[in-house]
């Protein structure tokens, strides 16, 4: 299985960038326009549909939502993978400052490299929203 984690600082508040990340229906709006041009919720939130930039839409089941823990989880469908399994959490590091980590793990292995390559992109995406 490949594991990732990759971590950004952003230049602003956690609680203001958690607010945005655990809006799981406004990905689009709040946390990465451009790389995401569309999020459909479905099945009461449980379920988002996420457009990409590049026309692939992906079907992510929301695990879990948690304020206290600033972190959201989530799996995500596709013929790429067998499993895929994600966590995002928003961790105060300072006034005005956080770190955000993004863990995925993913199979097949080789799937690895992809999602690697897609993490670097959606932080870089996040903080440069997010900081502008």
């Amino acid at each position: 299985m490949a594991s990732i984690q990759k971590s950004v600082d952003i230049k602003a508040d956690a609680q203001s960038v958690w607010e945005a990340v655990s809006d799981a229906g406004q990905l689009h709006v709040r946390v990465a326009p451009g790389l995401v041009t569309d999020t459909q919720l479905e099945e009461d939130g449980a379920v988002r549909i996420v457009t990409f930039a590049n026309g692939i839409s992906l079907k992510e089941h929301i695990i879990s939502n948690d304020d206290d823990l600033r972190r959201l989880v989530w799996s995500a469908e596709s013929d790429q993978w067998h499993h895929h399994n994600a966590s995002l959490q928003v961790i105060a590091t300072g006034e005005g400052a956080c770190q955000v980590t993004w863990t995925a793990d993913v199979l097949p292995h080789s799937s690895g490299t992809m999602i690697s390559t897609f993490v670097d992109m959606g932080l870089a995406a996040m903080k440069a929203h997010i900081e502008s």
